[in-house]
């Protein structure tokens, strides 16, 4: 799984005398195959060793680069393609000492970048594009702590016991002995629930949870919510009825799916009606591949929508990056464009060098009757 932590050391990498190796990987089996995909990673490898050799790096560092080449190539190599991963980035550093990998669930440009810095802007646009989740399961006695991102759950907590008394039926002088074990038994339900509501705040101060679902009996989840501090309290997004260990894993990440499905599903909804609001309006947004290519060209995208799947054919200048439907000189350079099967991966591209962000709306969407593609704008074009 993709750490907090993971991603925390990879933005506050500090620069060394050695220069970092960014490698990001098209991995989707759907339209690829391993064989493929090895053939790119020896390619783009092999055109860096052939740069590197003519570059001005030292002796040092063109063999720690070439040490981070090769723990690189080793690892797709050795490449398995699970559940929904669809690209792969690596940053690799000092000969691979330094060392991150990340599986995501989009599809990213094949690319080798080597830059004193991590080449990390691709990286953060597919993730912030997904929500860290917290499922704890609590009843009187026990919890259960669940972690879900880009796919993946981790239980994050051993089954925690309170030691909480059974509830008993004693005929005592007038019930007071009842009335005494009922008020122990109480007592220990409160500390327990005050302490699972500890470690989820001190989990989130460190994981940096975006939401929370909450499981347990009706009648008990009110009193645990008592105790919950209300930086968790407003990230909470469902309420399930269940109990510590009743379900099994695959359910428990069903319904933490379905329920980032629902978010997500209803945020680019409103994105995509915003959107076609604001484009007939001419407010600083656009519809259709011509016009966001104009847009792309400028730098002028803030946030763009794209269909996963969706093929944009057109032509690229392959000396300055301009973008086109059909014109076959650049206006730019002056340089022959080249035709394009899909500009998708470069639009893509383009957005994140300037600083955009950009999501992946599912297929069949209202986008699709302006070609799978719309963008908001810092300016009007």
């Amino acid at each position: 799984m993709v750490t907090f932590r993971q991603i925390d050391e990879l933005l506050n990498y500090r620069r060394t005398d050695f220069p970092v190796a960014s490698f990001y990987l098209n991995t989707d089996l759907r339209n690829l195959t391993l064989e493929q995909i090895r053939t790119v990673t020896k390619d783009l490898i092999k055109l860096r060793r052939e740069e590197i050799e003519k570059s001005a790096l030292s002796h040092a560092q063109k063999e720690a680069l070439k040490s981070d080449f090769e723990k690189i190539l080793n690892f797709v190599e050795a490449l398995t393609v699970e559940g929904n991963q669809r690209g792969l980035a690596i940053f690799s550093a000092q000969g691979g000492q330094f060392w991150q990998v990340f599986k995501l669930p989009q599809k990213v440009k094949n690319a080798l970048i080597i830059d004193p810095d991590p080449y990390v802007r691709p990286l953060l646009a597919i993730l912030n594009q997904y929500h860290r989740f917290c499922f704890a399961i609590v009843d009187r006695k026990k919890a259960q702590i669940f972690e879900y991102y880009l796919g993946e759950l981790q239980d994050i907590s051993e089954l925690m016991s309170a030691d909480v008394p059974s509830k008993v039926r004693l005929a005592g002088w007038y019930g007071l002995e009842e009335k005494r074990v009922m008020r122990h038994i109480d007592y220990h339900a409160h500390q327990h629930f005050k302490r699972v509501a500890q470690l989820l705040f001190n989990l989130h101060a460190a994981r940096q949870f975006d939401y929370f679902i909450l499981g347990g009996q009706a009648e008990y989840l009110p009193e645990f919510e008592q105790h919950l501090h209300s930086y968790i309290l407003n990230r909470v997004v469902k309420r399930v009825d269940t109990t510590p260990h009743a379900w099994e894993v695959n359910k428990i990440k069903q319904v933490v799916q379905e329920t980032e499905e629902e978010l997500n599903r209803k945020k680019l909804n409103e994105l995509i009606e915003q959107l076609m609001t604001d484009a007939a309006k001419n407010n600083r947004a656009v519809l259709g591949l011509e016009k966001v290519l104009q847009a792309a060209n400028t730098g002028a995208i803030r946030l763009l929508l794209i269909e996963e799947d969706t093929v944009l054919p057109g032509r690229e200048c392959f000396s300055c990056g301009f973008l086109t439907l059909s014109e076959e000189t650049c206006p730019i350079c002056g340089a022959k464009t080249e035709e394009m099967d899909d500009l998708f991966d470069e639009i893509v591209e383009n957005t994140v060098n300037f600083n955009g962000d950009f999501f992946q709306v599912p297929s069949g969407s209202k986008l699709k009757e302006h070609q799978g593609i719309g963008a908001f704008l810092r300016f009007n074009i």
